[in-house]
């Protein structure tokens, strides 16, 4: 009588020993980063959604997004928006597939206030530059929205039940709205008081275009809900000087097939931009129907 592999043949120790060495790899980055960045902003991040399949292969969503800032004292962003996905492509043993997707959201932005140091130069009694203390400027906080459009391209690789990889490159456009709030103006005059003139700031409508690269590893837990991923997503700005990077860790939740919850902690990384650089908490939930 021939042997039958059973259900415990995944645990070998030779998958044992992969899985092990990939998650401690996942667990070491993300805390290299969040030791390294101790200094950044952390917020919270709650998503609502919903999905409705219209045929094989194609489906339609909603989605609204709720995220906080300044440690998750103050809010950050309201967004509401939508997305079509259909698949292009997928091969007979359903292992590899393309998919295609476009969507547009509406995000409503606050930004907090800033306070910045103000300095002046003078020359000493032998003529070197000297520098010294004007007084400071105080941006007071407001709300600057945005529109956002998507359009994107994946591909997908199954090659088991447990593992699964994608890669997905987006082109996203977003429209600043015009917005505007004032700056008070502190300064010390001759007789070292402080004066203080308030002077409006407008920011101006302007577009932006960015190419996003997106990859993702997922592994399905045998006999659990809980399946882990680890993702990272690159963006780089095409009609600006921008770049952006997201380092993101966490788990979908399968409570039956039309219920799922997502648990994950992302870092954000921004170079020369409007958004907040810091760590990200995040909570979701979407409905199949």
């Amino acid at each position: 009588m021939h042997n039958q592999p059973t259900r415990w043949a995944i645990f070998t120790p030779n998958r044992i020993l992969m899985k092990l060495r990939f998650f401690t790899f996942i667990f070491s980055l993300f805390t290299v980063l969040a030791i390294s960045a101790q200094d950044d902003d952390f917020g919270m991040d709650f998503t609502v959604g919903a999905e409705k399949k219209i045929r094989p292969g194609m489906s339609f969503g909603i989605e609204s997004e709720a995220r906080t800032q300044d440690n998750t004292r103050k809010i950050e962003r309201w967004t509401l928006g939508g997305v079509f996905d259909m698949r292009l492509w997928q091969n007979e043993k359903k292992t590899f597939s393309v998919k295609a997707s476009a969507g547009w959201k509406y995000m409503w932005l606050y930004n907090l206030g800033t306070t910045e140091c103000k300095y002046g130069t003078s020359l000493d009694g032998d003529g070197n530059p000297v520098e010294y203390y004007k007084g400071y400027n105080e941006k007071k906080s407001y709300w600057r929205n945005r529109h956002r459009m998507s359009v994107s391209l994946g591909a997908s690789y199954k090659p088991n039940k447990r593992w699964s990889y994608s890669l997905r490159e987006t082109f996203q456009y977003t429209h600043f709205c015009k917005s505007e709030t004032t700056v008070d103006k502190y300064r010390l005059d001759d007789d070292d008081d402080m004066t203080m003139t308030t002077e409006p700031k407008e920011y101006a409508p302007k577009d932006l275009s960015m190419l996003r690269s997106k990859f993702t590893v997922q592994y399905n837990i045998r006999h659990c809900p809980v399946n882990p991923y680890a993702a990272v997503d690159y963006g780089c700005g095409l009609n600006y000087k921008d770049s952006k990077w997201k380092f993101t860790a966490g788990t979908d939740i399968n409570v039956t097939k039309q219920h799922k919850f997502e648990v994950f902690y992302r870092y954000i990384k921004e170079h020369d931009s409007d958004d907040p650089t810091g760590h990200l908490l995040g909570l979701g939930y979407n409905f199949k129907f």
